[in-house]
């Protein structure tokens, strides 16, 4: 089979491409053999598979069956071969079921004449072609038959074209309004606008494509030259060498002409620029970062409206995405496989670039960006000396300063690898370590020093340091973190804390305060913990939270503006600010890096799609070049930011990919509105309602973010207010029956904002809220609880039963044994004869036994545990082993038709056990000469029996026939059954039947 993917053909695609050229796995794609790719007007990829459509929005594939409506035909299965939008935004299927028509939500299927080919409706479609000039569809099918249709006006049946010998592969346009035809048996046809057979070119082995306005075909490997009057190709130029395999599955990119421009093969890239008629192309090849299953295979290129490429093959799993310019270069790192997390960035005079990192520093040449970074050894004093440097920073004079974090301050020779702290200055003493956290040269020449208890001025000459004091003699920031420093032009120096911010006046000692603690509205900050900070030489002081993003300081006024997860930052965690050469500022945050334009409030975000290994940044591993490139570091290493970073990116906004969503047994649905406005209906048992998001930028959705406003209608404002972000699944739950606007939007990562979109949500009442019937719910709920009272007081009264049953049998069963005991204890006491005391002790012996089981007879009838079918088999099991088998009797027990776990009532268990107790007493006690006993418990139907039948003739006694029979008919009774006792054939046997609904 073949895929011939029209978007190749159709869209236009600019021939220049960057050097770098990443390329990652799309998370979801990559998992399917993806046989076409088509972006339709609302930003879903539609995917062509080998089970069928399914349409993409980068979170979930969805199977076009699923967004079919009943009445729809059924959906194509099986293998897609092409895809094709026309112009009306209909999308063309074709595969194995033959072609359909997705439009407007709804599927239709296109069939042949009846007879033609295999005589039926269906025949696979191999490829599909939109003819940009013409705008008609042409088909080929399996047969080798091609139809050629108008899209805008199609008929209910196809008419075909004669057959051709070969299966068609891809079509493509020919000089004079004809059409090349490629077959998958290497035949190349040229065929007139109404399909009839011009001529035929044998193809040398490979795959062609026909290139329009010239005497070419290409191949992914090599140019032939197309001798129309000899039926002849010769070779004119090549760019791969052959190999042992050519896929025939060739789709380049093409350009507006319809010349192929762009293709991946053989672990190339390779880029076509086309000049003037007549001379031949030029041919880029540029390697691709991610490994093709094998060298042979070529990867067909798209890209969508966002202009981002993807890259697949119709012969193996694997989808990928990317191939753009990255802003940001990652310097690598000699000798390190995972590069290290960077502290400090910094130039030196020479030009070189020196990073400090938790593992040592490390140098790069100068006037090599790329090149990669060298370890510089370090000593001190003579001997190795592993040093933490925070931060560092090159004085005016080309001193490298440093601030060593589990140390003081000092200096770095990058010749040479020398280590020189600076002492403090004599009289200078502080009980806390000397912790350097940053190093800064101000304007005037100082350079000051940060540590975690307080501020520091390092004198570079004399190479000592010495703790700041005001002119009165005071130590302002004595004990504070002083994590970051900036100079305005006023001179004064801000100092980040985890207290706040401190502005002073290094010359008069003044220090402003500004923090949460502040009463006085123009110095109460949000927050205490500032990361960082930058006070620019005109304007604003910029501060970096952790907690509250990015603030902006006006001195004399005050807080004036935020920037916030609110307005698209990724994270509240600002850890570093730098000035850009156009305005722009750029901060360094926990989840990536930001750049901020302060005169439009854009935010653009870049993370792993854009470069970046890893979106944790460190403090302080910022750092401005004299020539403004820009460098930052962090976990993942460090990075340049490429000149004109921030003027890259989509030209077209995104926007926002909505589905409706029920959960439950109800639907949702739109309402039919002549208002621009959709409308959402929420009705019948929906347990709840809402969207799934997504936005038509596929670089890293589970970076996008989205956001939405959610209030009565009428009462929504195009403000700030009420906004709240949102997970892709928007859910509306437990809302009151009425009206409501909903605003919906996304950002992408790189802080591009969607249109908002505005959506009308409309709760129905449910049936349960109307006033009658909550009236006869609340009387509902009356009688209902008056049941309850009465089901506890029945309840209470079967309670009150079962404790008067419970005592009646401790006192006449139980206590008439202890009273007996007691009795035989006192006569013990008495003079005897050996023989009597002997009997007296026997007979004691036999009393407290039947007590104790007696005993052991009520607790297990009031045991809840103990009602099942098995827990009264072991206890009549129990009772034979204990009489029948100890008057040597052959005692046996059945249950039929029971599980063990069938439940018993209490009552029934309870009475069913005291009639076979008695029935078993009387055999041991009266037949005499009986040898055998057995007692059966089945289940009849709806009923229990229970039958005791001994062999012994019986010697029927009043016990017998009297008391005992009555007490076991009128148990049989209590249970609404009877009780029936007589001679057998082989003995006496007594029955019982009671109902049973278990």
């Amino acid at each position: 089979m073949s895929v011939l993917l029209s978007f190749g053909w159709a869209r236009p695609a600019a021939a220049q491409v960057a050097a770098t050229t990443p390329w990652v796995a799309d998370s979801v794609l990559s998992s399917l053999v993806v046989r076409a790719l088509v972006a339709d007007d609302q930003g879903y990829l539609w995917v062509a598979t080998p089970e069928g459509v399914r349409r993409y929005d980068g979170y979930q594939t969805v199977p076009l069956a699923q967004l079919l409506t009943s009445s729809q035909v059924a959906a194509p299965h099986g293998y897609i071969n092409a895809l094709v939008r026309d112009p009306a935004g209909c999308l063309w299927i074709g595969g194995v079921d033959g072609l359909y028509c997705w439009a407007g939500g709804t599927l239709t299927r296109r069939a042949l004449p009846l007879g033609a080919a295999n005589g039926t409706e269906t025949e696979a479609v191999y490829a599909l072609w939109l003819d940009p000039r013409t705008h008609l569809l042409w088909v080929g099918y399996s047969s080798g038959r091609v139809a050629v249709l108008d899209p805008a006006r199609p008929p209910a049946k196809l008419p075909l074209l004669p057959m051709l010998n070969e299966q068609p592969s891809s079509f493509a346009a020919a000089p004079g309004g004809e059409v090349w035809l490629s077959t998958f048996n290497g035949q190349l046809y040229r065929l007139g606008a109404q399909g009839q057979r011009r001529q035929v070119y044998q193809q040398p082995g490979a795959y062609l494509v026909p290139v329009p306005g010239t005497p070419y075909v290409m191949s992914s490997q090599a140019l032939y030259e197309l001798n129309e009057a000899t039926g002849t190709l010769r070779q004119r130029l090549r760019w791969l060498p052959a190999s042992t395999y050519e896929s025939k599955y060739f789709y380049p990119t093409l350009d507006a002409q319809g010349r192929p421009v762009q293709w991946l093969a053989q672990r190339r890239r390779l880029v076509v620029q086309w000049g003037a008629p007549g001379t031949l192309p030029q041919v880029k090849q540029l390697p691709v970062a991610f490994d093709a299953t094998e060298p042979s295979t070529q990867y067909t290129l798209l890209q969508d409206a966002r202009r981002l490429w993807w890259a697949f093959s119709p012969e193996t799993r694997g989808c990928f995405k990317g191939g753009t310019a990255v802003p940001l270069r990652p310097l690598p790192v000699v000798g390190q496989v995972r590069p290290p997390s960077v502290r400090g960035l910094a130039q030196l005079t020479d030009g070189q670039l020196l990073m400090t990192t938790y593992s040592g520093v490390y140098l790069q040449r100068a006037s090599y960006p790329t090149d990669t970074l060298r370890a510089l050894f370090l000593t001190r004093e003579g001997r190795p000396w592993p040093a933490m440097l925070y931060d560092v920073e090159v004085s005016a004079t080309g001193r490298v300063l440093f601030a060593d974090e589990a140390n003081t301050f000092g200096e770095l020779n990058p010749q040479t690898g020398v280590l020189t702290y600076y002492p403090l200055y004599p009289g200078t003493t502080d009980a806390a370590p000397l912790n350097g956290r940053v190093v800064y040269c101000a304007r005037t020449g100082a350079v000051w020093g940060g540590a975690t208890n307080g501020l520091y001025r390092l004198d570079a000459q004399r190479r000592q340091v010495t703790r700041y004091r005001t002119p009165t003699g005071t130590e302002p920031l004595r004990g504070q973190l002083v994590r970051s420093i900036s100079e305005d032009d006023a001179g004064t120096l801000w100092l980040a804390s985890e207290h706040g911010v401190y502005a002073l006046n290094p010359t008069t000692g003044a220090v402003q305060h500004y923090s949460t603690a502040e009463r006085t509205p123009n110095r109460h900050l949000p927050t205490d913990d500032v990361l960082c900070v930058y006070a620019p030489p005109r304007g604003p002081v910029w501060l970096g939270t952790a907690t509250h993003g990015i603030l902006k300081l006006v001195p004399g006024q005050g807080l004036v503006g935020q920037v916030s997860t609110e307005q698209g930052l990724p994270t509240p965690t600002v850890a570093t600010l730098v000035p850009g050469a156009g305005g722009e500022l750029w901060a360094g945050t926990y989840a990536g890096l930001v750049c901020y334009r302060p005169a439009t409030g854009q935010l653009t975000i870049y993370g792993p799609a854009e470069g970046l290994a890893n979106p944790e940044l460190n403090k302080q591993a910022a750092y401005r070049a004299p020539d403004g490139t820009l460098y930052f570091g962090g976990v993942g290493g460090a990075f340049r930011v490429a000149r004109g970073a921030t003027r890259q990116g989509p030209d077209r906004p995104p926007h926002l990919l909505l589905t409706a969503r029920a959960s439950g047994s109800g639907a949702l649905r739109f309402l039919p509105t002549p208002m621009a406005t959709p409308t959402l209906l929420l009705s019948g048992p929906i347990k709840e309602g809402g969207f799934d998001l997504a936005l038509n930028d596929y670089r890293a959705p589970a970076l996008n973010r989205f956001f939405y406003q959610l209030r009565p209608a009428g009462l929504l404002a195009d403000s700030a207010a009420g906004v709240q972000s949102t997970g892709r699944h928007l859910r509306l739950r437990s809302l009151d029956a009425g009206t409501y606007e909903l605003v919906v939007w996304g950002q992408t990562p790189a802080g591009q904002r969607t249109p908002k979109q505005h959506l009308r949500v409309v709760v129905d009442r449910p049936w349960w809220q109307h006033p009658l019937l909550l009236l006869g719910a609340a009387g509902l709920l009356v009688g209902a609880g008056i049941g309850v009272q009465k089901l506890r007081g029945r309840r209470a009264l079967r309670e009150a039963q079962l404790r008067t049953r419970i005592a009646a049998d401790l006192h006449d069963e139980v206590g008439a044994l202890l009273t007996r005991v007691n009795l035989r204890a006192e006569l013990l006491q008495e003079p005897a004869s050996p023989d009597e005391l002997t009997a007296d002790m026997q007979a004691l012996l036999l009393d407290s036994r039947a007590a104790l089981l007696m005993m052991r007879d009520v607790v297990w009838s009031i045991d809840a545990g103990a009602d099942t079918v098995g827990a009264l088999r072991d206890r009549l099991h129990d009772h034979l082993d204990a009489t029948a088998h100890a008057a040597g009797l052959h005692a046996t027990l059945a249950v039929r038709g029971l599980p063990d776990a069938a439940p018993l009532a209490p009552q029934l268990r309870q009475h069913l056990y005291l009639i076979a107790k008695e029935a078993i007493t009387n055999t041991v006690r009266h037949a005499l000469t009986a040898t055998h006993l057995a007692l059966t418990l089945e289940r009849q139907g709806g009923a229990l029996v229970l039958t005791i039948q001994d062999d012994g003739p019986p010697q029927l006694t009043t016990t017998a026939s009297g008391m005992g029979r009555r007490n076991m008919q009128r148990r049989a009774e209590a249970l609404g059954g009877h009780c029936s006792s007589g001679p057998a054939a082989t003995g006496w046997c007594v029955h019982v039947r009671v109902p049973y609904q278990g």
